[in-house]
């Protein structure tokens, strides 16, 4: 059984909305899943509270790790404690690293997603490869990430 941590930043419900619709995919796939929201210190609580904080056991623990963000800031501040925990992962641990944009499911990705890619990297996390496109209405979308939350539950080849 696959373990898929799912990070997401989001000042709006639409973010949390598409990491919830990835996680439902995953668990119909029959992984476990961690839901965390990238956030800073006193940044309102949106739709659903308590997600925890994240912490290097969410981590280690995962196969896959997924990161939704809103921003397209080369550098949001919500991400320096993910890219800190990645400095610290054991050298092959043969993880993988998805990422989404809450605005636009296509490419290129976001100078964000390119530094959250790029830092997974470094730390010897690979890239998953999904396509992405964008989608005419918002079921099509959340039907896109229910089935992007199957593909990422699925066991690494």
């Amino acid at each position: 059984m696959a373990n898929l941590l799912i990070l997401f930043q989001a000042d709006t419900e639409s973010t949390e909305q598409l990491a919830l619709a990835i996680a439902v995919g995953a668990v119909e796939a029959e992984a476990n899943i961690r839901l965390r929201r990238l956030l800073l210190p006193g940044a309102p609580e949106i739709g659903h509270k308590g997600y925890g904080k994240l912490q290097p056991a969410d981590l280690l623990w995962a196969d896959t790790v997924v990161v939704g963000l809103e921003s397209t800031d080369p550098a949001p501040p919500e991400l320096n404690p993910f890219l800190e925990m990645l400095h610290d992962l054991p050298a092959g641990s043969q993880k993988r690293v998805w990422t989404f944009h809450a605005a636009f499911l296509g490419e290129p990705p976001t100078a964000a997603q390119s530094l959250v890619l790029a830092a997974s990297k470094a730390a010897g996390i690979r890239s998953l490869e999904l396509p992405q496109s964008p989608f005419a209405t918002p079921e099509e979308r959340l039907g896109a990430m229910k089935q992007a939350g199957r593909h990422c539950a699925q066991p690494a080849n």
